[in-house]
C-alpha cells in the first residue's frame, strides 16, 4: 500500500455573537489536499514514528492550562499509539484512540458553561459521545502524566464510555482513572 502525504492547515476563527460570547472561538480545519477518509491515526502510519499533532484549543484557555494541555497531549497520543492495552480500551468501544483524542476540542470551563460546583473535585468535563471537553482551572496543577491520563479518560467518554452517577451501571470516575493509569502505564 502506497504511503500518502497529508497536509492539514488549521485556521482559528473567532465569532462575536454578543458581548457575553465575545471570547468564544470556533476552530475550522481545512484540508490543503484531499484527505479522503484519513484519520489522524492514519496520517503518518507508514513511518512507524509516533504521531505528533497539537491539541485543538478553543476559547480563552489560560496560559497555564494551555501549557499543561500541550505538554501532556503528546504523552496521551504516544501511550495510545504505543501501548496495546491502552489502545484496546478504545477498540472495545468501537473507536480508534489516536483519532478520538485528535478530534477533541478543548475549551475553558467558563461562566456560561459552568453548572454550580462542576469543577469541585474534577479537572475536566465531557459529555458522552462528543462535544467539547471543558477544562477547569485545576487542570494546570496536574503533572504531565496525570494530565495525559485525564485526556485519555475524557477521550473514552467521547468514544462512548459512560460514567456513574448518570449511568448507574457505569464505572465511577475514580475507577476509569485507575483503568486508564493501569492500561496506559500512567
Amino acid at each position: 500500500m502506497a504511503a500518502r502525504s497529508v497536509v492539514v492547515c488549521v485556521v482559528a476563527v473567532v465569532l462575536t455573537v454578543s458581548p457575553s460570547w465575545a471570547s468564544d472561538a470556533v476552530e475550522a480545519i481545512s484540508p490543503a489536499s484531499d484527505l479522503g477518509d484519513a484519520t489522524p491515526g492514519e496520517v503518518d502510519a507508514s513511518s512507524g514514528a509516533p504521531l505528533h499533532f497539537e491539541p485543538r484549543i478553543g476559547g480563552r484557555l489560560s496560559d497555564n492550562n494551555r501549557e499543561r494541555l500541550v505538554s501532556s497531549f503528546q504523552i496521551a497520543i504516544e501511550r495510545v499509539q504505543e501501548v496495546p492495552e491502552c489502545r484496546e480500551m478504545f477498540a472495545e468501544l468501537g473507536a480508534e484512540g489516536v483519532d478520538t483524542i485528535g478530534r477533541i476540542h478543548f475549551v475553558p470551563m467558563g461562566k456560561l458553561e459552568a453548572r454550580p460546583n462542576i469543577c469541585n473535585g474534577v479537572v475536566a468535563y465531557t459529555f458522552v459521545g462528543g462535544g467539547p471537553t471543558w477544562l477547569c482551572r485545576k487542570f494546570s496543577r496536574l503533572t504531565d502524566k496525570k494530565a495525559a491520563m485525564i485526556i485519555i479518560h475524557e477521550a473514552l467518554h467521547h468514544a462512548g464510555l459512560t460514567e456513574r452517577p448518570k449511568d448507574p451501571n457505569g464505572m465511577t470516575s475514580a475507577a476509569i482513572n485507575q483503568m486508564v493509569s493501569k492500561s496506559c502505564g500512567l
